[in-house]
């Protein structure tokens, strides 16, 4: 993608500066006190960003008017990932003490991971005063289990839960339906994009948990546990206001955030974006592609990143980069054609030139945090078993001879008339490592193209994709979580739609991730597990490892400083993930 110019940036500065007039008008101005509630908030500490979730969010607020955590495809993330506090926060960026006790204060499982006792920290509130307890958190479990499957989590508290229930106000037992040693991590840890809201009880009681919006500005409503309530929600734009009466502050768990003020506005596109953190319209951006966030850098002195002002320019994300298929269908069905598309591929030219030398090769389905290198180092001689890594045309040449497909006389190859065709289905943000993709598997004889379609997504769901690039967003703490997207039971019959969507076959794969489920990340079992469904997994390549995935988030110091980084990794700055809360506890405003 062509980097934008300065000339190019300045011909939207009259956009720009309309966008910030709108957005920090009512805000206060430059010389206004700092602001508490009922007074003006000046821009030097109020926080300026868009809504990411573009479905929801592009051009206008499409949901301005609900705020209900639960809908699936519907409600956008700007507000409730924050403020519906977790039992528990999440680091994967950390060695040690990465699990941090928030609401909840600790948990027991009895001996075969059936049932939990779980404890609430005393003093909770949420923001009209009523006291946050255990009712809390049984009563949005088994409010979900009874809407499955229409609301988002319902189907796995159907799945995993027997029964939740309320031992005194700070304490409940959730009885499970089989062993999950991870059923606390998987749902109620905010990490990523993983966690479960916790919702009030004395609000959604008696609601049509399918219908309720949760959106009555004059009944206070929606009523959060976090240190913000909602100021202004309309199509342009969605304000977050600082409270003082924060249940943390008032116990002394936390201070307030000297964030005192949020503004989202709606999602923009890529241009855009860069000229509104060029111009310091906006303090951060979702991310963008290197040439893109080089052009911030250079244009923007007061713009940095995670790595700082150099490569790979931002973090490592959950998301590690894999070329995908419908292994159900042929000719990806077969385990030897994959591995020929491997040898294809020189992983090294796609980050030197599709990402401008920002990033790294990926051999393996799995984010490089540490916790996950704790496992794989212990079945480095399985891994060493498979030459992920090796470009070698001459290979996938060898494969596909073997296989009875010749090349035409265009140098493609092609069998009982059919050439060998890969149709890559795209989204957003892959156009710059696709084309090169694209060019070495035509190099080495495959009719290779890309597509990027509104419908790209819900097609690749279906299995009608047969070919895509997308992230495998799983382990952030064991390998198990990663394994589990290749379950057979996800591998529905083509155009039958599934989330996960790593349509492949392999029962005895299956057995051993059954069985990884059921033991604790921390048993020394799970070592001989995971070698034997890595050995599997690598010999069949239902997935191609590609690039470890970064996000390329910039983080604007003009006027915010202690942002997370490399030096300083106390979470991730991604402010649509579960865990944007402690950014905003961590920021500190430049004057």
């Amino acid at each position: 993608m062509r980097r934008l110019t300065g000339r190019f940036l300045r011909c939207g500065a009259a956009i720009m500066l309309t966008l910030l007039a709108y957005t920090v008008s009512g805000c206060g101005s430059g010389n206004d006190s700092p602001g508490t509630e009922g007074q003006s908030v000046p821009r030097s500490r109020t926080f300026i960003t868009d809504c990411v979730d573009f479905g929801s969010c592009d051009g206008q607020f499409k949901d301005y008017d609900s705020f209900h955590p639960y809908l699936p495809g519907v409600t956008n993330r700007t507000g409730y990932n924050f403020l519906y506090e977790p039992l528990y926060f999440y680091n994967a960026y950390v060695d040690s003490n990465n699990i941090m006790p928030w609401i909840g204060t600790g948990h027991e499982f009895n001996a075969d991971f059936t049932e939990i006792t779980v404890h609430i920290r005393a003093g909770v509130e949420w923001s009209d005063g009523h006291p946050w307890t255990a009712e809390d958190l049984v009563f949005t479990i088994n409010m979900l289990r009874e809407n499955a499957p229409f609301l988002v989590n319902a189907v796995d508290m159907d799945t995993w839960v027997k029964s939740a229930e309320v031992i005194d106000p700070l304490t409940a037992r959730i009885t499970l339906k089989a062993p999950n040693p991870r059923f606390m991590f998987s749902y109620f840890t905010n990490n990523f994009d993983n966690g479960v809201p916790i919702i009030p009880k004395h609000i959604w009681q008696g609601q049509n948990a399918q219908t309720f919006r949760n959106f009555d500005m004059a009944k206070g409503w929606p009523v959060v546990s976090g240190p913000y309530r909602l100021e202004v929600s309309s199509p342009e734009q969605r304000v977050w206001r600082v409270r003082e009466d924060w249940w943390a502050e008032k116990i002394g768990f936390q201070q307030r955030p000297q964030v005192e003020r949020l503004i989202y506005v709606p999602f923009m596109d890529e241009s855009k974006r860069v000229q509104a953190v060029i111009s310091n319209t906006v303090d951060m951006t979702a991310g963008v592609m290197p040439a893109n966030i080089m052009t911030m850098i250079e244009e923007n002195p007061a713009v940095t990143t995670w790595s700082g002002r150099d490569v790979p320019y931002g973090y490592l994300d959950w998301w590690p980069l894999s070329f995908g298929f419908n292994a159900m269908e042929p000719p990806f069905d077969d385990a030897e054609v994959r591995w020929a598309i491997n040898f294809a591929i020189n992983r090294e030219q796609l980050v030197e030139v599709g990402w401008m030398g920002a990033g790294k090769p990926s051999l393996l389905p799995f984010p490089d945090f540490p916790a996950i290198r704790r496992y794989l180092d212990q079945v480095q001689d399985v891994i060493d078993k498979y030459p992920v890594g090796l470009y070698d045309p001459q290979r996938t040449a060898e494969i596909l001879q073997r296989k009875g497909w010749i090349r035409d006389e265009e140098g493609i190859w092609a069998k009982d008339g059919e050439r060998f065709k890969i149709n890559i289905d795209i989204s957003p943000g892959f156009q710059d490592i696709t084309p090169v993709l694209v060019r070495q598997l035509r190099d080495a004889g495959f009719d290779a193209s890309s597509r990027m379609t509104s419908d790209g997504y819900s097609r690749t769901t279906q299995g009608v994709a047969r070919a895509y690039i997308m992230g495998n967003g799983g382990s952030v703490r064991d390998p198990y979580f990663t394994l589990r997207l290749y379950h057979s039971r996800f591998a529905l019959p083509t155009g039958q739609a599934t989330d996960i969507f790593w349509r492949w076959r392999n029962s005895e794969f299956s057995a051993l991730v059954d069985e990884m489920g059921k033991t604790a990340p921390e048993d020394p079992r799970m070592i001989p597990l995971l070698r034997q469904a890595l050995d599997i997994w690598l010999a069949e390549m239902p997935a191609i490892p590609l690039l470890q995935f970064y996000h390329r988030l910039p983080h604007n110091q003009t006027n915010w400083t202690n942002w997370p980084s490399e030096k300083n990794p106390y979470i991730n700055s991604a402010y649509w993930h579960r865990t944007w809360l402690l950014v905003l506890l961590h920021l500190k405003p430049v004057q």
